[in-house]
């Protein structure tokens, strides 16, 4: 439903949120219809009120378990930056990730998502590693929504930007970092305060 919400051009976060929200109209008409519908019917009273609840809450419920809310999916925790890196002269979206990491997988979505919303953004991955076959798999699954590049020689000032969570989106210009996100902290908000800026 989000995705769907997305491609109509609503934010991330709008996206979101009007998604759980039309879980719940949903299930109050539903409750509403059977309400109307067995108002002479035989059914008992108690069992009929039981009903019009389980239809009013079982949408947004399904829904919930499909797609749960996390702590970190209406956040916007970043953090300063400063490092003697160079990043790249134009604004971009840099995710430092590991070769091996499931998270760094994941966040791929992500990219792909930002990308398709926000065609100028220019996103890259930083894999901390020097094995080229980490780079090959991670440009096989970003496809041409981002860049790879392997920075295993940089491992320790990055793993330092990092703090230490992976993946983390670092948000560069002018050749210098100026805020991050670790993975729990880039929610929809973040998101979408990212991209405003390309």
């Amino acid at each position: 439903m989000e995705k769907i919400l997305l491609t109509i051009g609503l934010s991330f976060t709008l996206s979101k949120i009007v998604a759980y929200f039309l879980f719940i109209v949903l299930g109050l008409v539903l409750a509403f219809v059977f309400f109307k519908r067995t108002k002479n019917s035989r059914i008992g009273k108690v069992a009929r009120v039981l009903i019009v609840l389980v239809l009013f809450v079982a949408p947004f419920l399904i829904y919930f378990a499909i797609h749960p809310i996390y702590v970190g999916d209406f956040s916007n925790n970043s953090y300063a930056v400063e490092s003697k890196i160079d990043f790249p002269k134009d604004k971009q979206l840099t995710v430092i990730a590991l070769a091996n990491c499931p998270y760094c997988i994941q966040s791929i979505e992500t990219s792909k998502l930002l990308k398709k919303k926000s065609p100028s953004m220019k996103i890259e991955y930083w894999v901390l590693s020097t094995d080229i076959n980490d780079k090959k798999k991670y440009q096989k699954l970003l496809g041409k929504s981002a860049k790879v590049r392997l920075k295993g020689r940089d491992s320790q000032e990055l793993s330092i930007i990092a703090k230490g969570s992976y993946p983390t989106f670092v948000l560069s210009d002018q050749k210098k970092a100026s805020k991050a996100w670790n993975n729990d902290s880039f929610g929809v908000i973040a998101m979408d305060e990212v991209r405003q800026g390309f």
